[in-house]
């Protein structure tokens, strides 16, 4: 399978290092294993001391790649991302997450594009840009800078940070421009602890055959129109409306062939409800010129859809989805969408 990728962005100071510190150390507590299930999760940062765990683990002349708690290697970026991803992997074979995290003045859109280009997109599979706001300073970092809204504009999640530090009126005003540039990413706030668990529930892929334990999601009562949603720990979620109160779960076998593409852009339009989805499938692609089956798995993280080859799966194919309040309904009705033939996998 592909490693797992995510790009983690946000505007000077809005706190990525932080965020990242404590899903390492979390991860490291809990045992470490990666979105496989026991694999090394690869770190790159664009500049030497940027994640810094005990303050200190990239000092100045230190190696390129430095072991982490959790079974973490961190690796400096170069200039080149193409050979820094590269090397990463080729030294460290067990990796099977990266998170990137960029330079609070990066667009995230160019270091998407250099990874969906060969030879790294037959390695890596771009799960979500992540992009993490802070509300006592958004404002500020707008008018300094259009990459601090370019950041949100091309998020799939966005988290917002420093909530504790924020008046009212400075998370309102995010929020309400949060909604204008990004009107379909999933919001999620909630404390550095909460915030660093759904960022390790995004690296992890749910399992198709375990239904998500129930998880409490407060609102605090901000209105606005975007759609949001909320994918691990107690945080709150924005734009949802009222009386949704837990991550729920749905999952069922498929017994099918589907067209991928057809599927993928079905996905794509779900509710925005539909945080997280996981499907393993036998499917046909006609992007690639080909109408020989093949086992796929197909994945939504908030606003983006992406897919992978896979091994022939022990459980057969089968779908599930992870969110406040979803239902079968809208997942099987995309799903028929695609149905190509009721003929089972061979």
């Amino acid at each position: 399978m592909k490693v797992t990728t995510v790009v983690l962005t946000g505007f000077l100071g809005a706190g990525k290092p932080t965020l990242l510190n404590r899903a390492i150390r979390m991860r490291a507590e809990s045992g470490g294993g990666g979105a496989g299930g026991g694999g090394k999760l690869g770190i790159i940062v664009n500049e030497l001391g940027a994640i810094g765990v005990d303050g200190d683990l990239l000092p100045g002349g230190a190696a390129r790649q430095v072991e982490l708690p959790g079974g973490c290697v961190c690796c400096v970026l170069n200039d080149d991302l193409d050979r820094t991803v590269r090397e990463m992997l080729d030294g460290n074979p067990e990796i099977d997450t990266v998170v990137i995290e960029t330079t609070g003045v990066a667009e995230p859109l160019p270091i998407v594009w250099a990874l969906e280009q060969p030879p790294l997109h037959d390695r890596l599979r771009v799960a979500a840009v992540v992009t993490v706001v802070d509300p006592t300073s958004f404002a500020m970092a707008r008018a300094a800078s259009v990459t601090a809204e370019i950041q949100v504009e091309h998020a799939d999640v966005v988290l917002l940070s420093k909530g504790d530090l924020a008046s009212d009126d400075e998370v309102a005003e995010t929020l309400e421009a949060i909604a204008r540039l990004a009107p379909e990413a999933p919001c999620v706030e909630g404390t550095l602890d909460e915030r660093a668990g759904w960022l390790l529930g995004v690296l992890r892929d749910p399992d198709p055959d375990v239904r998500s334990p129930h998880v409490q999601v407060h609102g605090h009562g901000h209105a606005h129109d975007h759609s949001h949603g909320h994918s691990h720990g107690h945080g709150h979620v924005h734009g949802l409306g009222h009386g949704v109160h837990g991550i729920d779960s749905v999952a069922f076998a498929v017994d099918a062939l589907v067209d991928l593409e057809e599927l993928e852009e079905a996905l794509g339009e779900l509710p925005a409800v539909f945080v997280r989805v996981k499907g393993i499938l036998w499917a046909i692609d006609p992007r690639t010129g080909s109408e020989a089956p093949a086992w796929t798995a197909v994945h939504r993280v908030g606003t983006r859809v992406s897919s992978e080859p896979v091994a022939v799966p022990a459980g057969g194919a089968r779908l599930v989805a992870l969110g406040p309040g979803v239902t079968e309904a809208p997942l099987r009705a995309g799903l028929a969408r695609a149905v190509v033939s009721c003929e089972p996998s061979t």
